[in-house]
């Protein structure tokens, strides 16, 4: 019975490890993109309009740096203001699932905020084989100030 389980996997381990290497394989050295976002206030609740660029560079080093440039204003246009996002990205994780596939991100940012540069912010990037991105820096270490949930945007170059 086990010998069964076992070569009933090994079909499905090789697919998903020939696939992992075909995509790490074609990952190219550098993405860029566009930010678009809504980002929700302190209550919870849609505040905030975020648009951007972004890039990724060095994708295939150990050491990956994120850019980003972007306005955020309120969603009645006022309070409109800049924020930069440069990060160092050492480590990368690579997800198979289904037909689509996620590279998500992991290090270290410097953001800039009102009060001045906020360093040593984590932050996860995610950028789905769809063309998405996600960039969520450490609420905690900004105060909020991006809300609760990603600031989200597209890739130039789909994975």
């Amino acid at each position: 019975m086990y010998k069964q389980i076992l070569f009933a996997l090994i079909p499905v381990l090789g697919f998903l490890l020939i696939g992992s290497s075909i995509s790490a394989a074609t990952l190219p050295s550098s993405q860029s993109g566009t930010i678009s976002s809504i980002q929700n206030g302190p209550d919870g609740k849609p505040e905030w309009k975020v648009s951007g660029t972004w890039d990724l560079r060095n994708l295939k080093s150990n050491s990956a740096t994120f850019n980003a440039s972007f306005d955020m204003m309120k969603l009645d246009g006022l309070s409109k203001h800049k924020h930069t996002i440069t990060a160092t990205i050492p480590s990368a994780n690579f997800i198979v699932a289904g037909k689509s596939s996620i590279r998500a991100y992991s290090g270290t940012a410097t953001i800039s905020m009102k009060e001045g540069p906020v360093s040593h912010v984590p932050i996860v990037l995610r950028l789905s084989s769809d063309g998405n991105i996600n960039i969520m820096p450490d609420p905690a270490k900004t105060k909020g100030h991006f809300g609760n949930t990603p600031i989200q945007g597209k890739t130039n170059m789909y994975s």
